[in-house]
């Protein structure tokens, strides 16, 4: 008989032992499901403001939100987005099966600075909070540029013609092609005079503005200065004057030139059998000098009106010729403005 009270009393306080552990047990089991379950809930909180934060870094979505006055918001904030403009896409998400319903708010004071707040729910709740700090920024985008000489008329004028005297020729790119290319509409404006067009045609009114514009739309006068080398392109104003008369050959067939008499440099008489690959700009009224016996592979661009242009000087146009006719101009600089979008510091919150 005690020895068996023993054993009744060694199996019950066994037993006892037993339901104790298996009652810690399932207590960590379901304290540890409840940490999982809050941080399945965390995370997909944590994922919403991440996938706002991604939405908010492109600056078209970012300047088309609405706001309305809303003080129910986090402390520190009475605006908060409209739902028309805060899409439902972004803000009521569904991430590893919690629902999470996300807000922005900003203080009107500070327009700049948004906080996203996202709230999980499902096996648990999590709610999490970010500021971001938005801004702007100056872009420069360089793209190349160049000039095909073949795109352009063996003669360019931002006015008229006359005065025109001798034997000067003109050849177009193509048969029947352009020959004259002109700002103006009113056919009186052009008086050929001696001038041959050799089948070609004029095109009146063909630009507006100035010729410079129409010729190299993408490069300021300052940008060709700045790029001058005097191999590719020569460059002559009122500071570095030009020889007077012209007498120096430059370009070739496969590697035309830009010659530039900006304002101030006059209009140099080109004489003495010169050839030239490429294109010569007239920043000035050509009116006092003639030419001589200059021949032009390319295309003559005046700014203002030619009023004298004599002796046997040649025009032709590119196709005439071998080689690409493709000039490297200044690179095309853009400036653009972007928006920045940072974190602020110490700003997340979590609960």
């Amino acid at each position: 008989m005690a020895t068996l009270t023993m054993s009744l009393v060694v199996l019950f306080l066994a037993s006892l032992m037993v339901f104790y552990t298996s009652s810690g047990m399932l207590f960590e089991i379901k304290t540890g499901n409840n940490q999982l379950y809050q941080s399945k809930a965390m995370e997909a909180a944590r994922g919403s403001v991440e996938h706002s934060m991604a939405w908010l870094v492109n600056s078209s979505n970012t300047s088309s939100l609405v706001w309305t006055t809303d003080a129910t918001g986090p402390a520190g904030t009475n605006q908060k987005a409209t739902a028309a403009s805060f899409p439902s896409s972004v803000s009521s998400q569904t991430i590893g099966g919690y629902t999470v319903a996300v807000s922005l708010w900003r203080n009107s004071a500070t327009p700049t600075i948004l906080e996203v707040s996202a709230a999980a729910s499902g096996d648990a709740n999590a709610t999490i909070r970010q500021r971001i700090r938005l801004g702007t920024t100056t872009v420069t985008t360089t793209t190349p540029n160049t000039l095909n000489i073949a795109s352009v008329a063996p003669i360019v004028i931002n006015g008229g013609l006359s005065g025109v005297t001798g034997t000067p020729d003109v050849y177009p790119s193509t048969t029947g092609g352009v020959a004259i290319v002109t700002s103006s509409s009113n056919t009186a404006d052009i008086n050929i005079g001696h001038l041959d067009l050799n089948g070609g045609t004029i095109s009146y009114g063909a630009f507006t503005g100035d010729a410079w514009s129409f010729i190299f739309p993408n490069t300021t006068k300052a940008e060709m200065k700045a790029a001058a080398d005097f191999e590719k392109i020569y460059y002559y104003d009122a500071a570095l004057q030009p020889p007077n008369p012209w007498h120096d050959s430059i370009g070739t067939a496969s590697d035309p030139v830009i010659l530039i008499f900006d304002v101030g440099a006059g209009c140099p008489k080109v004489n003495g059998s010169v050839t030239i690959y490429g294109l010569v700009y007239y920043g000035n009224s050509c009116a006092d000098n003639g030419w001589g016996g200059a021949t032009i592979y390319g295309s003559m661009v005046a700014d203002m009106s030619i009023t004298k242009l004599n002796a046997n000087a040649e025009f032709s146009g590119w196709s005439v010729n071998s080689g690409s006719g493709v000039i490297t101009l200044p690179p095309t600089t853009t400036t653009s403005t972007a928006q920045t979008f940072a974190k602020l510091a110490a700003s997340w919150r979590d609960f």
